[in-house]
């Protein structure tokens, strides 16, 4: 009778996998997940308005849609943060030449070039996620023919040596048919694990072969393992990281078991290494977070700055002058300031928009009165 239980090794291999990240499950979805790390980030909240709308335009003609959504993403916040700044700065000019606050609306060529340029890159993802979904389901289908012609191995009735070359074909078409649905992965990778476990059993009838593979796969695994090894001696945490994914990747999806008295020890091994290279990638992120929060400090700093200065009572219009100046300048300072940790963004954005405000609120009232003074002193010339 052929077992089919699960060794115990293999069990605590595949939750190992499983705990580093899944990457083969988790970006299934993309395609272009190698590509969107290559593109390199640019300082995007050191750009104009212009210069934003023209670095959208650039990455869809040149890259490929699914590889730039964080760039995206990154470009348009900094957008809508510096045009609702310049919408705030035109509104606070409409009010202080005279007009109502709700008369006023603004708009521009920029903003206009920027919306068009979104707006194509918005219908060129749903067409590759369309793409996508269409791919998934014709693979995930092609792979559950795969399992179930690996059911039928073990019932033909052929020389051994033609079901084996027919057993490898089928791995073959498995590792060269492409992701399925996210949420099918697990299901399909351990019933097709599950046979291919019954296939080596059944091959108890011909040691020579299964012992073959078993070298091979031994060996491919170790040449994973001295190249996880090698990566945790990287200093780039990120690229080891990234690389560390695909070897997972090829780990499970590519190779078969290997000999019993070999397969906890190279799988402790690899994890070590993949252990290592985890731990500097949290460490490459812990340095990250102090720059944002150094960055936050900055930006709390101009807050307060921009705060004192609407407080101080200002009764001349040389004085006011000077005072936009430096609001001016304290504005330009916190947009090169830096990002700041996710979780205070939306929080340290409003702060300083309120800040902003209410200098301009107090300014716009300076103005208004001293308009209304000037058209009395004027009526009173007339009179005159």
């Amino acid at each position: 009778m052929i077992q089919q239980k699960k060794k115990v090794s293999e069990t605590q291999e595949d939750d190992g996998i499983n705990e580093i990240e899944e990457s083969n499950a988790e970006d299934a979805e993309d395609e272009g997940n190698k590509e969107r790390h290559t593109i390199a980030f640019k300082e995007y909240d050191k750009m104009s308005l212009e210069a934003l709308a023209i670095e959208l335009e650039k990455l869809l003609k040149s890259e490929k849609v699914q590889a730039i959504r964080s760039h995206v993403d990154a470009i348009k916040s900094e957008f809508n943060s510096k045009f609702h700044a310049l919408v705030d700065e035109k509104k606070a000019d409409f009010i202080n030449d005279g007009g109502n606050e709700i008369d006023f609306y603004y708009s521009s060529p920029v903003q206009k070039r920027f919306k068009t340029a979104y707006k194509e890159y918005r219908s060129k993802l749903n067409e590759h996620y369309k793409n996508i979904e269409q791919n998934l389901k014709s693979n995930l289908q092609k792979k559950l023919e795969i399992i179930e012609e690996l059911k039928g191995l073990i019932n033909v009735e052929e020389n051994i040596n033609t079901t084996y070359k027919h057993f490898k074909e089928l791995q073959e078409r498995w590792r060269n048919t492409g992701p399925i649905p996210r949420d099918k992965y697990n299901n399909a990778w351990n019933s097709y694990h599950h046979h291919v476990e019954i296939f080596y059993d059944f091959l108890h009838l011909n040691r020579d072969l299964r012992d073959l593979d078993f070298k091979h796969n031994l060996e491919k695994k170790l040449m994973i393992i001295e190249r996880a090894e090698e990566l945790a001696k990287d200093d780039d945490a990120m690229r080891a990281f990234r690389e560390l994914q695909e070897l997972h990747k090829m780990w499970k999806e590519e190779l078969g078991p290997v000999d019993k008295e070999h397969r906890e020890a190279i799988w402790e091994r690899f994890k070590a290494a993949t252990k290592a290279i985890n731990e500097k990638k949290q460490l490459y992120f812990k340095e990250i977070d102090k720059i944002y929060e150094k960055n936050l400090e900055k930006k709390e700093e101009i807050i307060a700055a921009i705060e004192a200065i609407a407080s101080e009572k200002t009764n001349s219009h040389g004085l006011w002058q000077k005072k936009i100046k430096e609001i001016e300048a304290l504005r330009e300072n916190f947009f090169n300031a830096g990002k700041v940790p996710i979780k205070v963004n939306e929080a340290t954005w409003a702060k300083f928009k309120e800040a902003v405000r209410n200098f301009n609120r107090k300014k716009n009232a300076f103005y208004k009165e001293l308009k209304k003074n000037n058209t009395i002193i004027f009526r009173k010339k007339e009179n005159l």
